[in-house]
Formats: C-alpha cells, sequence, structure tokens
C-alpha cells in the first residue's frame, strides 16, 4: 500500500512539474513576442466584479506600449509613464497627478508588467486548450507563491496562432475580479517618445499636483 502512495505521490509530482515547465515556455514564448514587437497599440475591456457584494461594471480603453513606457486612456483617467515619470490626468477635475512610481506600483499599473511578472514569486499551472470565438488559447494559472499580497490569482489566456495574450484576469485579495479582453493588437507600429509624457499644451486648463 505504502508503495501505491508512494508512486501515486511521484506521478503527481512529476504532472506538476509538467505542467509548470508547460506553462513557463508559453509565458515565455509570449513575453519574448512582445519584446520583439517593437511598439504596440491595443484596445481593450476592463470588466470589474466584486465578488462579494454582487456589483459589476465595464469600460472601454486604449492602450500604447513600447518597452517599459506606456499611455493607457480610459474614460475618466489618462496615464502617461515615460520610463521614469509619470502623469495622471483626471478629466472631471481637469488635475494632473505626477509621481515617479516604485517597482511595486508600477507592477499595479504597467501593462508590460504582465510580460515578466511570472517569472519569479509565482507558482505556475498550466489549465489546459480552451477555444474562445474562434481562437484557441492557452490558459495559464499564477498564483503567488507568499501570501499577503494585493492579489491571490491570476489567469492568463495566450493565442495559440501568434503567442499574444487575449485576456487576463486578476482577482485581488479583496475579492475584486478584473478582466481585461484585449481586442485590435496592432504591433510593431511607429510611436514617438513624445507620446508617453504629458503634453502641458494639449490640457492649458490642467491643474498640475507635483507628488515626486
Amino acid at each position: 500500500m505504502r508503495t501505491k502512495l508512494f508512486t501515486l505521490f511521484i506521478l503527481f509530482a512529476f504532472n506538476i512539474n509538467i505542467s509548470a515547465q508547460n506553462a513557463r515556455n508559453i509565458l515565455d514564448r509570449a513575453s519574448e513576442t512582445y519584446n520583439n514587437a517593437g511598439a504596440v497599440t491595443a484596445s481593450f475591456t476592463l470588466d470589474t466584479k466584486d465578488l462579494k457584494a454582487k456589483e459589476k461594471y465595464s469600460y472601454d480603453g486604449k492602450v500604447s506600449m513600447k518597452g517599459n513606457k506606456f499611455k493607457i486612456e480610459i474614460p475618466d483617467a489618462i496615464t502617461w509613464f515615460d520610463g521614469t515619470t509619470q502623469w495622471v490626468y483626471v478629466k472631471d477635475t481637469e488635475e494632473v497627478n505626477i509621481s515617479n512610481p516604485t517597482g511595486e506600483e508600477l507592477q499595479a499599473i504597467s501593462p508590460s508588467v504582465l510580460f515578466s511578472i511570472y517569472k519569479k514569486g509565482f507558482n505556475l499551472s498550466y489549465k489546459g486548450v480552451k477555444r474562445i470565438n474562434g481562437k484557441t488559447v492557452d490558459e495559464i494559472e499564477l498564483t503567488p507563491q507568499k501570501k499577503g499580497g494585493d492579489f491571490s490569482k491570476i489567469v492568463v489566456e495566450i493565442d495559440q496562432s501568434n503567442n499574444l495574450f487575449s485576456k487576463i484576469s486578476v482577482t485581488d485579495k479583496s475579492g475584486l475580479l478584473n478582466v481585461l479582453t484585449i481586442r485590435n493588437y496592432q504591433k510593431g507600429v511607429g510611436i514617438a517618445d513624445s507620446v508617453f509624457q504629458f503634453n502641458k499644451n494639449e490640457y492649458p486648463r490642467a491643474e498640475i499636483v507635483d507628488l515626486r
């Protein structure tokens, strides 16, 4: 009986290792695809669900990225980051907050972090193949190795045809589920570095709040 249990344990551990390695290989390919793409643009839909209060809302947005630089446009705000400085323009108040975010802060806001966050601090599990809206995607689950972080689980779907992320679902520790669905992804586009910086001339009425 002990021999059978030991054999089952070895097989289970072996399958976990295969699942983790398969997941890492897929994520490595997706990361390499992004790193080789140059500048990229995409439109997206973000659906947010409060699993405890059973409330939900959604909005559409656009993102431009080049390396660690990004610009995110959503209905009520625009965020620019040029690799060092971040500007957040709130449309209702016409206020711009300027800061130099830390690495931890960037993990919560930078789209490009998704392409490298899996490399440390997470257990990876390959969940299999799914067919969604005519696309064949690989589903991978990331769970933090340490408890007490900002989120409890990340699930990503990667399109097999182009190694691109098509959906990212993040469940945070408070029970909030954010589902980001990526649409109209374009790579190799020409984007000037100035796109990732706030231009005062375009927002002459904006109040500047420097938090640096």
